[in-house]
């Protein structure tokens, strides 16, 4: 049955997001990218996160040196969610499709994604309220939402939360370079994290995730205990600062 591949990733956060800078080395970014995630947002509520507890994060990112793009990820996933042509899927003209075993430590789901590009106006417009959430999403997105999503999902109705700032290293050189390691730094008003990512065939992931995480503990990287994904605490935040400032 089919898996493209597994990514493997370590995160630092908070106070520990600085030192691990430091310690691998990594130099200034001139021109970072700007993210953006889109939640349900309801005033006159407790504020949630209703689309990713039912396993849906939309997401859309402005890249100064590269194309812009939007995301639908299923995490948890489900094989059994898709249709036969979703999970024939691969990567055409209406975007790539990938079937990925996401591994965070000992969590391990299954992350479902469909990504296409996006023209450079439509990101940056969504972010400044020119722009609806349903614009950053292709015919083909919201046919794959549709199709394969958990849950019902009306892209109109969404609320395009406040940017992150990723700044992003592809090129970490040394051993981190030789297991093809890629750096990404998030950063929101107080919250601060650094993940490390890498990928690998399922026979070789488990000693492609010991190597990364001897290599980590060997030069005093530290690392995060927090079993939560760095996205379910940043879309936790926006939501909470959206609603306080309307």
């Amino acid at each position: 049955m089919r898996l493209d591949r597994v990514e493997i990733k370590v995160n630092s956060s908070g106070d520990q997001t600085e030192s691990a800078v430091a310690e691998l080395g990594l130099p200034p970014v001139d021109e970072p990218w700007r993210i953006h995630f889109c939640e349900d947002v309801a005033r006159g509520v407790s504020a949630g996160t209703p689309l990713r507890t039912a396993g849906v994060v939309l997401r859309a990112r402005h890249k100064p040196d590269s194309t812009d793009d939007s995301t639908i990820k299923l995490r948890p996933g489900r094989r059994s969610q898709l249709t036969d042509d979703w999970l024939a899927a691969e990567k055409g003209d209406d975007g790539e499709v990938k079937i990925e075993a996401d591994w965070a430590g000992q969590r391990r789901v299954l992350a479902i994604s469909h990504t296409a590009d996006r023209p450079d106006d439509i990101v940056a417009g969504a972010g400044r309220g020119q722009r609806s959430a349903a614009s950053l999403f292709t015919k083909a997105q919201e046919t794959f939402l549709r199709d394969c999503s958990p849950i019902r999902v009306n892209l109109r109705t969404l609320t395009v939360l406040p940017p992150i700032t990723a700044t992003r290293w592809d090129d970490l050189g040394g051993t981190l370079g030789d297991l093809d390691v890629r750096a990404e730094r998030w950063t929101v008003d107080h919250l601060d994290f650094l993940e490390l990512s890498t990928v690998a065939k399922l026979d070789e992931a488990e000693s492609k995730q010991s190597a990364l995480n001897g290599y980590l503990d060997d030069f005093g990287v530290p690392v995060d205990s927090d079993p939560r994904s760095k996205t379910d605490r940043v879309l936790e935040h926006l939501v909470k600062r959206t609603l306080a400032t309307d």
